[in-house]
């Protein structure tokens, strides 16, 4: 039998009985033919070797489904799309087969759910321009079609804002990182970290991760957070202290106060950032706020009773609604993670729900779009498998989140009530980095899971065991990109 080592695997392929192996060199033109998608020729184009030996065409058909394609190989390869993503989808597949023994097939695939996203966390370690490209191609390569950037946290900011200079000039770097974890008393290797993006750094991601049917969704988070936004401009808090960027991990309890300077400052910054991506999606955290300093601040009290609120979490709510309504009004789609569920929210918000699949079935019954991003599920900074060899990571084996669990996750979508799932755009997989200092150790996190990850949001998950066998011939791809993939285990 012919493993066809394609993941995320498609939804319909007939290897009919009149379909016999044989043998093309398509993947000698298969460069040319991204090159010519890359630089936008219209479909149709049709590609041909001198030799007439290995034809691609490319056309477009509307009847197709959306980001779908379809794929018939007999004399020729043609793929048909109604899309540049659907178009680009198909030649990744082809580039996944072994041309050197392929079946003649037929193949028709198609997304079931439109958010298949990663999560990257820049700000606990930077990740360089080209290192984010590079990360940009392997998920690329898994149909995975949205990279959710966390620009900031209270160990460093990472966008160059022109009208606040000190961000990046102070709020981008720390003095330490911690290299343990906080039970071991946090011992830190005492070296300065840090950088930041310039807005020509975030067009080049923008339209690089385009090219490949990525939409960057950039996130900033706030008010919670903000100890390296307070580091810089110590007048946005809620005491008259002097901090640095956070050389701990976990949350500070120093967010930005409630007054109209600082929800200034806020939609100020986030329609900066927001213009660099227009029309994509945006996220505005809005998770892990201690309410600590608003509680012992006259100044926040005093805002709580302008506004009516009884609950010291209403004062959050003061930022959601402003930076949901002033980029809704600018065509944004906004995100927020599912701690903004405390409180009411504006209408057309879209909640990432992190602690537990409840929580994105609370808010859709409310009436709002979700996408699915649980903790036990789909946080790839757990250990990778439940052995104490696993290298530090944000849990301590056993708890940790095998690819085999991440597989099993789409029985778990499936499962949703019918009358809300409507509402579900799909699923995001997070890497946040604390523990994650290198591009070698982010592989690593990150593959084999987000092989199976990319198989549950395409729609074509099922028996792992299949599932398996096609991804020891898929790693063999990664192990010649030089990915840092953990090895499967026996």
């Amino acid at each position: 039998m012919i493993i066809l080592p394609l993941i995320p695997a498609p939804k319909q392929l007939a290897t009919e009985g009149e379909f016999i192996s044989w043998s093309i060199p398509i993947k000698i033109y298969l460069p040319l033919a991204w090159r010519l998608l890359l630089n936008s020729i219209d479909l149709p184009v049709l590609i041909v070797n001198s030799e007439q030996e290995a034809d691609i065409a490319l056309f477009e058909d509307e009847s197709v489904a959306t980001d779908g394609y379809q794929i018939t190989i007999d004399q020729r390869a043609e793929v048909r799309s109604a899309s540049y993503v659907g178009a680009f989808y198909a030649l990744t597949t082809l580039a996944q087969l072994n041309f050197d023994c392929v079946p003649r097939l037929k193949l028709e695939d198609y997304p079931t759910y439109s958010w298949r996203g990663v999560h990257l966390d820049v700000s606990r370690h930077f990740f360089t321009v080209t290192e984010i490209k590079r990360f940009i191609e392997l998920i690329a390569g898994h149909k995975l079609n949205r990279l959710h950037l966390h620009l900031n946290d209270d160990q460093g900011w990472r966008v160059e804002i022109p009208d606040w200079p000190l961000l990046t000039t102070i709020g981008a770097w720390r003095n330490s990182t911690p290299t343990g974890h906080a039970d071991d008393g946090y011992s830190r290797d005492g070296v300065r970290h840090g950088g930041f993006y310039t807005a020509n750094d975030l067009i080049e991601i923008r339209n690089y991760a385009a090219e490949r049917g990525i939409v960057v969704v950039p996130e900033i988070d706030l008010p919670g957070h903000a100890q390296a936004v307070l580091a810089a401009y110590p007048e946005l808090g809620n005491t008259n202290e002097k901090f640095e960027v956070w050389t701990d991990w976990g949350i500070s309890d120093h967010v930005l106060n409630v007054s109209d300077q600082a929800l200034e400052f806020a939609e100020e910054v986030v329609l900066y950032v927001a213009q660099l991506f227009p029309q994509s999606p945006f996220h505005i955290g809005g998770d892990e706020c201690p309410t600590a300093e608003w509680q012992e601040s006259p100044e926040a009290q005093s805002v709580m009773r302008e506004h009516g609120f009884n609950n010291i979490h209403s004062l959050q709510s003061l930022y959601t609604s402003r930076l949901t309504r002033v980029l809704q009004e600018r065509g944004h789609q906004v995100l927020a993670w599912d701690e903004v569920l405390d409180n009411e929210l504006p209408a057309g918000l879209t909640v990432m729900a992190w602690r537990g699949v409840e929580k994105g079935i609370e808010a859709l019954s409310r009436g709002h779009d979700v996408v699915m991003a649980p903790m036990e599920y789909l946080y790839l900074d757990w250990a990778n498998s439940s052995s104490g060899s696993e290298p530090r990571a944000q849990t301590r084996p056993p708890d940790a989140t095998t690819w085999e669990r991440v597989y099993s996750f789409s029985a778990l979508l499936g499962s949703l009530p019918v009358d809300l799932s409507h509402r579900l755009l799909g699923a995001q997989a997070e890497l946040w980095s604390e523990y994650i200092p290198t591009e070698s150790h982010l592989d690593y996190m990150a593959f084999p899971r987000l092989c199976a990850f990319s198989e549950v949001v395409w729609g074509s998950a099922g028996n792992p065991e299949p599932f398996k066998l096609r991804l020891q011939e898929h790693l063999k791809l990664h192990e010649r990109q030089n990915v840092n993939f953990r090895r499967l285990e026996e």
